[in-house]
């Protein structure tokens, strides 16, 4: 499996559910904005969001730097998106309360973004789990393959002239 599949199939299902919980909470009346907002007051959770996003986005664009006009493209900003998340979270907390609030004054914001992880995450989720749903047997590695019984055969060496 390549790494766009393999970031994807992370990163798919952890922003669709992401996506469909922020949603449901607002529909359910379960008040997320409350949630939203002890977040921002927490500067505790604040750095340690950042931290996790800083990793996370490092990681990313370390294992996929891939800027091609398909859908890997997601994945490569997403990388990105979460390096520069995780290094405003550490070095500028304090105005996390003041951005927040303004996301979060109507609900508009967070059903805006909740729709935008859900759409990320499901483009992700069929990208990175593509073989389920076109009916094509997952490739086997080649160690896979060669423990399986394949022998190579050697071709003989040219004679250089």
């Amino acid at each position: 499996m390549n790494t766009s599949k393999y970031i994807a199939r992370l990163m798919g299902p952890v922003l669709a559910i992401i996506g469909i919980g922020m949603a449901l909470g607002l529909m359910m009346e379960t008040d997320y904005s409350s949630l939203m907002k002890e977040f921002m007051g927490n500067r505790a959770v604040i750095f340690l969001t950042g931290v996790l996003a800083l990793l996370a986005g490092v990681a990313i664009v370390n294992a996929h730097n891939v800027w091609v006009p398909d859908w890997r493209l997601i994945v490569t900003i997403l990388g990105w998106l979460l390096v520069l998340r995780g290094i405003m979270l550490l070095v500028f907390p304090a105005a996390v309360p003041d951005v927040g609030d303004h996301i979060v004054a109507s609900q508009r914001g967070v059903m805006a973004g909740a729709a935008v992880a859900f759409v990320l995450g499901a483009i992700l989720c069929i990208m990175g789990y593509e073989h389920l749903w076109a009916g094509k047997p997952r490739r086997r590695s080649s160690a896979g393959a060669r423990s399986s019984g394949a022998r190579r055969t050697k071709r003989p060496r040219r004679k250089r002239s």
